[in-house]
């Protein structure tokens, strides 16, 4: 199965560099959003979109929990019940779990 670069790309261009655990933020999440969005409409499937936060250099970067939220925001996303500005505003107030910026 072929890599979707471009999800794993807009995740991680928050600036996050290495292996190391990056936390996610909200800007993770909107660019997971926005990706989801992009996929969707280039006809890639939830399923395929979804299989790319599997992947290992997801996993080194990101906790479980993280994970799960990266995956429930592309599902979201993907099926318009939110878009991407709500996802920001939801994130912002703490309501993702996602701590907020001091």
């Amino acid at each position: 199965m072929a890599r979707l670069w471009f999800l794993t790309a807009a995740i991680f261009c928050t600036g996050a560099t290495g292996y190391a655990h990056a936390a996610l933020e909200c800007a993770h999440l909107v660019n997971a959003a926005q990706a989801a969005i992009e996929l969707r409409d280039k006809g890639i499937p939830l399923a395929k979109v979804l299989a790319e936060i599997e992947t290992t250099d997801m996993k080194q970067k990101f906790n479980a929990q993280e994970l799960n939220t990266l995956r429930q925001v592309i599902r979201i996303s993907f099926t318009s019940e939110y878009s991407p500005r709500e996802i920001l505003e939801s994130c912002e107030a703490g309501e993702l779990g996602i701590p907020r910026k001091k």
